[in-house]
């Protein structure tokens, strides 16, 4: 039974890094993206935020489920690996999740002041701000040091 929880732990985390990696993927391409129109093509190949979460769920069902079948749960680099998920998810959620507004609504903001060609500079200038913000930048780095330090929690289980 272990093996299998412990299969299916992996497994959901592949598959949420892959579903999470493709919104990473999209910011950072945005950041070269000098067409508001074009750039907004890159948020409609994205997985829906809600299903990333179902496997973000399921990652940590499985994964205390095999902590708590073994005796491993006692230790603390179980707990400790759960406490850096949850900083790094709060991390990725307040600098990502909140980007993804400001994107589309520069972006529109653009799109609508050249059709108008009211307020041009502005919508620009504040694109331009969007596209240049660190957020992408920032969830990458955070999310890689996060799953590199649960990796070497779970592999090495130094506590």
């Amino acid at each position: 039974m272990y093996n299998w929880l412990v299969f299916l732990h992996i497994f959901f985390a592949f598959a949420f890094m892959r579903g999470h990696g493709a919104h990473v993927a999209a910011m950072l391409k945005f950041r070269g993206e000098p067409d508001p129109e074009k750039s907004l093509t890159f948020f409609s190949n994205v997985p829906d935020i809600k299903y990333v979460r179902y496997l973000y769920i399921a990652m940590g069902v499985f994964g205390f489920a095999a902590a708590f079948i073994t005796p491993w749960w006692k230790q603390v680099w179980v707990w400790l690996s759960a406490v850096v998920f949850l900083i790094t998810s709060f991390a990725m959620s307040k600098y990502g999740a909140g980007y993804y507004g400001i994107i589309f609504d520069a972006s529109n903001r653009l799109i609508e002041a050249k059709k108008t060609n009211t307020n041009l500079p502005a919508a620009q200038k504040e694109f331009d701000n969007a596209r240049m913000a660190p957020n992408a930048t920032i969830v990458s780095v955070v999310g890689l040091v996060g799953l590199a330090i649960i990796l070497w929690l779970m592999r090495f289980k130094p506590f």
